[in-house]
């Protein structure tokens, strides 16, 4: 029971954040709470995670520089098929990302994202489970529960079916992340991977949908 509310938590605070109280402020505000806090409360966030290697920093690169590619130039070359601009500037801004605060919301989606994320599924989640299983049993199940919440979050984006293919690429990254958490022994190289899948997150914002 106490493993599945772990699995489940960071989708939950999602879930309050975007359908109940509608505010992608108050989501971002529920949702790290989360991922910072369990840590912490458990065993704490250990500096080896952080252990920076040359081959951390390539796989990191490499992989954050395909992911944003990915992101950018495919929304970027398929939007108008994929979305509905106009509906989703209304949703963005009924969720409260627009105005002063804007600049800060998108300085976390970028900083304090791809860390918190990563300390608490290639860290945290991955630490307990890969305890109780295998590697792959760690990152399936680390890249499973990674999507769940995404889709919450994508789904009202992309129109119709989309939104569910959207969230296929956050499961790819889940798995690969977690397949060089296994190998690396850090969890480095996803976030440096992570920050530049989010650049490419920003960036489709910022350039297409703002």
């Amino acid at each position: 029971m106490k493993r599945l509310l772990l699995l489940l938590g960071p989708a939950f605070m999602i879930f309050i954040g975007l359908q109940v109280l509608e505010s992608v402020i108050a989501t971002f505000i529920l949702f790290y709470s989360w991922l910072l806090a369990v840590p912490l409360l458990g065993r704490g966030i250990q500096r080896e995670r952080f252990k920076v290697t040359s081959k951390a920093v390539m796989l990191g690169f490499g992989s954050g520089l395909l992911f944003f590619l990915f992101i950018y130039g495919g929304i970027n070359w398929l939007h108008m098929y994929l979305m509905d601009i106009d509906q989703l500037r209304a949703l963005l801004w009924e969720w409260g990302f627009s105005g002063r605060g804007e600049i800060w919301l998108v300085l976390v989606l970028l900083v304090a994202n791809p860390i918190l994320e990563e300390v608490y599924w290639r860290g945290h989640i991955y630490e307990k489970l890969r305890m109780e299983g295998s590697a792959k049993y760690a990152v399936l199940m680390t890249a499973a529960f990674y999507t769940l919440y995404h889709l919450l979050s994508v789904i009202p984006i992309f129109d119709g079916f989309y939104g569910i293919i959207a969230a296929v690429p956050v499961f790819i990254a889940g798995i690969f992340w977690g397949y060089i958490r296994e190998k690396t022994g850090t969890i480095t190289a996803a976030i440096f991977g992570h920050v530049l899948s989010d650049l490419g997150i920003i960036c489709v914002y910022w350039f297409i949908i703002r």
